[in-house]
């Protein structure tokens, strides 16, 4: 028997070989696999991989790894164009001419054998990089270069055929499969398996392997994924450092130097306070729980390293975005409308609602719907009710599609488009929905395109429900959150979009006494924290405007109340409500008039003299230099977004009132913005 040693270490055998080849019967076995078109594509004539290299070991491993990808479900046996056919065909022609007395693709490394791969291919002038376009974070495109495909193809052909003859432990290999190691892998994103290849020098790798055989046996998967990430942003720091790059001993010492290197990266301060927190976790375990002498069992993170940065709060999506999603929704694919449209009201997690079993859908005794899915996160079955008629038939609808097409034992309720017997990828509905919002011009509040991220629509169904008064603990339970402080991060956005808005209002608000003047307050007590509070606490303030009495001159005895009061102070904030005291008084006056009352007529000139003075003093512009132009504009504009979007939802909801008063205001905010523009 034959045996000789592969690349990487791993050894290649006649005996190996022919374990590959026992999968390979009937169809199979033939050199020459004939498949059907798709049969939606014009051209049925059949299409064929033929396998003509020259050597007969590696037709053999070259048709192992193909018929693997079909096996697994990567490959279709219906395909739609000739490129594979193309791309198979070149890779048999170069194996025959580089490599016809070959017993192995293990006899090089991959490196040697793309290299290789692609001299011969740019010799013939075939070698085609691919100029890719993808969007970036900003939401622009931007082309990015891609390999060429039949390389791409070679680098799968090697990685299947590796993995096969590579008979090791899982965890004693430089890539483990986490799914081959028991673990329920989350297939909606690329978190299956963890690479060791990039982390150097070999001790600190041998480190972090220990220490990951330990974290799978207590945390999920995507928090392996995770953890190794950190580990290999520490590894590119050890790489730095000559004395470490045959053994060394992590101590505080080192974590110090750490730190300075992360500052120079320019890691953003969240950032970094989450790679040293992952890393404390790491080091810690690995001197206390596996007992490793190459760490320290000194405290090596304290708390006081950590840089200080401003709580996360949920990134719900801006009610001017919703608008303009819930008017281009059509425009999606089906398949993502109906994603969009469960998110929008249930608040799942995407990882939840793309492994959704086409039975997903439960009911009680009374008949009313549920909604079963699993979280990942915390590995637990989670059921919640359903009570907005629309989703319930977009479920039912999407359920309906896939029985149609694949039958009713069909996993999955959204598969994914190449591979139907895989979920739908996280990646692929963030990559629509950003296309599609540059297509459409999806902008928020300052103009800017928005950026829609999966978990959005989880905080946006959050703080709805929050703004809707529903208790905690029923969100809580809604979202299957393991504890209440989870759920307290959405009371935390509420105040603190409450603070905005009292910021905003401040800038512009004019506070003027009974003749018209100016009032200015203390700034400490004007602050938006003071101003919330007092807010919260109500009834120590009048229902409309404030007042300038000292409280040790006692009970106010002024006749008709604040109206003709001069210690009554009123803000552009009541400016509403003097408006309908005004008009109130003008309709007192003409009632007393057609009457004859004189002592009615001149109480309410009195009233009427007072409140005009008022209202023309706050609706004068003040510019103090405070608000620039700039700031006019977006402030008005957002007014306007939101006002025209509640008398939308006015018109619908059938408030006759409320339509009159929403439209009166978008017309007058229309008019000061083409007023301010004429200005300028």
């Amino acid at each position: 028997m034959k045996t000789v040693a592969g690349a990487g270490g791993i050894p290649w055998s006649e005996n190996r070989q022919q374990s590959l080849q026992a999968h390979l019967t009937d169809f199979w076995a033939q050199d020459a696999w004939t498949f059907p078109r798709k049969t939606s594509h014009k051209d049925q004539r059949p299409l064929s991989f033929r396998f003509t290299c020259a050597s007969p070991t590696l037709k053999i491993e070259l048709k192992y790894a193909l018929w693997f990808k079909f096996a697994c479900g990567d490959w279709q046996r219906e395909m739609s164009d000739e490129g594979r056919v193309s791309e198979v065909k070149h890779i048999n022609e170069w194996l025959s001419i580089v490599a016809p007395t070959a017993c192995s693709f293990l006899e090089k490394s991959l490196e040697q054998w793309e290299l290789s791969f692609r001299s011969y291919l740019v010799e013939r002038n075939l070698y085609n990089r691919r100029k890719v376009k993808v969007i970036h974070s900003s939401q622009t495109y931007r082309e990015m270069w891609g390999e060429d495909r039949r390389v791409c193809l070679f680098r799968q052909v090697y990685t299947i055929v590796y993995r096969a003859y590579d008979d090791r432990a899982e965890t004693e290999k430089d890539i483990w499969d986490m799914k081959a190691l028991g673990l329920k892998v989350n297939p909606t994103v690329g978190t299956r398996y963890l690479s060791f290849i990039d982390i150097a020098p070999l001790w600190f790798r041998r480190l972090v392997q220990a220490f990951m055989r330990y974290n799978i046996a207590v945390h999920t998967p995507g928090d392996c994924f995770n953890k190794l990430q950190v580990c290999k942003v520490f590894a590119r720091y050890v790489m730095t450092r000559q004395d470490l790059q045959h053994g060394g001993h992590i101590d505080r010492v080192i974590i110090i130097d750490f730190m300075c290197w992360l500052c120079e990266q320019q890691f953003p301060d969240q950032y970094r306070g989450r790679i040293l927190r992952t890393l404390r976790t790491v080091f810690k375990a690995c001197a206390h729980h596996l007992q490793l002498t190459t760490v320290s069992k000194e405290v090596l993170i304290l708390e006081s390293d950590f840089p200080k940065w401003q709580r996360a709060l949920p990134r719900d999506i801006p009610e001017e975005v919703l608008e303009q999603l819930r008017r281009h929704l059509d425009a999606l694919p089906t398949t993502v409308l109906r994603m969009v449209v469960i998110l929008l009201e249930c608040g799942l997690r995407l990882s939840e609602l793309c492994t959704l079993a086409p039975s997903c859908l439960i009911c009680d005794d009374k008949h009313e719907w549920y909604l079963r899915s699993y979280q990942f996160k915390s590995k637990k079955e989670h059921i919640i009710p359903l009570v907005n008629q629309n989703v319930i038939a977009t479920i039912q609808a999407q359920q309906q599609e896939i029985r149609e097409r694949f039958g009713a034992d069909w996993p999955y309720l959204f598969p994914r488009p190449r591979n139907t017997r895989e979920p739908f990828q996280q990646s692929n509905f963030a990559r629509v929905m950003n296309k599609w919002a540059i297509e459409h011009d999806i902008r928020d509040r300052n103009g800017k395109i928005w950026r829609f991220q999966s978990h959005q629509f989880r905080h946006t169904v959050g703080m709805r429900l929050i703004n809707e008064d529903v208790p905690l603990e029923v969100i809580s339970r809604l979202f299957g959150h393991d504890s209440m402080s989870m759920t307290q991060t959405y009371a935390r956005k509420r105040a603190e979009k409450i603070r905005q808005e009292l910021e905003r209002v401040q800038r512009h608000r004019k506070t003027v006494d009974y003749q018209g003047q100016t009032v200015k307050g203390d700034a400490r007590a004007n602050d938006p924290d003071a101003q919330m509070v007092r807010k919260g606490v109500r009834g120590q303030t009048l229902a409309v405007g404030g007042c300038g009495r000292l409280a040790v001159l006692g009970d106010c005895n002024h006749a008709n109340k604040c109206l003709t009061c001069p210690m009554w102070l009123t803000s552009t904030d009541d400016l509403l409500a003097l408006k309908a005291f005004y008009e109130r008084a003008i309709h007192l006056k003409q009632r007393a008039v057609e009457v004859g009352n004189r002592f009615v007529i001149q109480q309410q000139e009195h009233i009427i003299a007072n409140l005009a003075i008022r209202i023309k003093s706050l609706e004068e512009e003040v510019m103090d230099g405070t608000l620039c132009i700039d700031d006019v504009f977006v402030q008005l504009r957002s007014d306007l977004a939101s006002a025209e979007s509640g008398l939308e939802e006015a018109k619908e909801a059938g408030l006759f009132l409320a339509v009159k008063h929403l439209e009166r205001t978008v017309a007058d905010l229309k008019a000061r913005i083409a007023a301010l523009e004429e200005t300028t």
